[in-house]
């Protein structure tokens, strides 16, 4: 990158500072209600039944430490305690998984089918990441993480240039029914990364990555980077692209049972929040098992002032901007500042949002995807877009920008034009340009 290319970039990210100031419905897996004692013990004699016709056909091997517990190395260089516990006579998986519980000490957890058979996997959060075990019918194990680098954090730093104030978000875990398909999220050097796992011969194995590099987005597979519309197509090509959130922590296992599956609509969340019944995840402050007790919350009417200047003249639009085919919510002002809003579960939360007159963004289709495109051409010398691509967990898959500088007023061919890092002429900038269809408001 050439000196004047990174002068206009650090002013891009100068003006962005002084600013500063995902759902598919699970069809298979319909919830047993649980209301009582005795309830809770036929779910459980059910599963036990679906088990015994996929036990194991070697003995399980009684090698256990004396608190069942056993140390796993998960690289040369970090070693880790993973749980791996044998079911006691007459414990059921639902008693297993129940007591595991309560030995970690877990606040929050829920019950999802990860892989093709009927028993349910169970998800923790603990220590402010995510754990994942298996039951085969006999014991409970953890499953590992592919290496001792990948974390699945529950919380960490936005994506550089969705946000510069410094706050943490929340991370869902993110997964595909039946499909053994899994993402997870990490930051190192308060950077995110995107991982892209497979659950396969109990662990998981690293397929994809994605993360920023200082103002850089990059794609792997595995160790090797790749372009980034081939990592898209990858996404697809897996079954990634069917990705959803797991919305909903339980305090116990038998409501995490229950709800196995559950969805929300998005809409009707959206008009809560609206209606002032519920308020919106604006940042998180601080890392909590109890992620409601970590949420910074604001109603629709700080936002909309905020956004409005307290004058109140702005707008509200409902649009598609991730993808998932349900309309998200755009609260917008008449300066031009806005904020984009998504659903998890029964959660609202703020996923991108502009401050000013210079940082302005737009929901538009480029290439048959909706993005978001975030706009700063109001200054003499440069135009520049960021753009956006988000699924439906509110996660970024694609980012790029799309940069003209130049002396004066206006540029000529003889002016520098970039695209997602690389040089282009000017006719290819404007091509690019034009290829931005603005979907209007309502």
């Amino acid at each position: 990158m050439n000196k004047k290319k990174a002068i206009m970039i650090l002013s891009v990210c100068i003006s962005l500072l002084v600013c500063t100031a995902c759902q598919k419905q699970v069809e298979d897996a319909e919830p047993i209600d649980i209301e009582t004692d005795s309830e809770v013990e036929t779910v459980q004699e059910d599963i036990e039944d679906s088990i015994e016709e996929t036990e194991p056909e070697e003995e399980i091997e009684e090698e256990l430490t004396e608190d069942d517990l056993r140390e796993s190395d998960t690289n040369e260089e970090e070693s880790r305690i993973v749980y791996n516990r044998a079911l006691e006579d007459g414990e059921t998986i639902l008693d297993g998984y129940n007591n595991l519980i309560l030995e970690e000490d877990v606040k929050r957890s829920a019950l999802i089918y990860l892989d093709e058979d009927d028993i349910p996997e169970l998800l923790v959060l603990k220590n402010g990441e995510y754990h994942l075990y298996a039951c085969d019918g006999t014991q409970i194990t953890e499953i590992a993480m592919a290496d001792g680098g990948i974390k699945a954090n529950a919380y960490g730093p936005r994506h550089i240039l969705e946000n510069y104030s410094g706050d943490y978000t929340f991370y869902w875990f993110e997964y595909v029914p039946y499909q053994r398909l899994l993402r997870v999220h990490n930051s190192i050097d308060e950077e995110r990364c995107d991982y892209y796992l497979r659950y396969e011969d109990g662990s998981f194995a690293l397929e994809l990555e994605a993360r920023f590099v200082d103002t850089t987005w990059h794609t792997y597979d595995a160790k090797q980077e790749i372009d980034n519309e081939d990592f898209l197509s990858r996404l697809s090509d897996i079954g990634y692209d069917e990705l959803m959130p797991c919305g909903y922590l339980y305090e116990n296992i038998e409501d995490a049972y229950e709800n196995i599956g559950r969805t929300s609509s998005t809409r009707e969340v959206l008009e809560d929040f609206i209606s002032g019944k519920i308020d919106a995840v604006y940042t998180v402050e601080e890392v909590n098992d109890i992620p409601e007790e970590s949420f910074v919350m604001r109603s629709y009417e700080e936002i909309f002032d905020a956004k409005t200047l307290g004058e109140g003249w702005g707008s509200t639009e409902y649009v598609d901007f991730d993808n998932d085919g349900e309309e998200e919510l755009v609260i917008r002002g008449y300066t031009g500042n806005c904020a984009f809003l998504d659903v998890i579960g029964d959660t609202v939360y703020v996923v991108i949002e502009t401050f000013f007159t210079t940082d302005r963004a737009h929901v538009a289709e480029m290439e048959g995807k909706k993005v978001i495109e975030r706009a700063d051409y109001l200054y003499v010398g440069r135009k520049c877009y960021d753009i956006f691509q988000y699924d439906a967990c509110g996660c970024v898959v694609d980012f790029f920008g799309l940069y003209a500088f130049y002396e004066g007023s206006s540029y000529t061919a003889e002016d520098e034009f970039w695209y997602r890092e690389q040089e282009i002429t000017m006719e290819e900038f404007e091509e690019m340009v034009n290829s931005i269809q603005d979907i209007p408001s309502e």
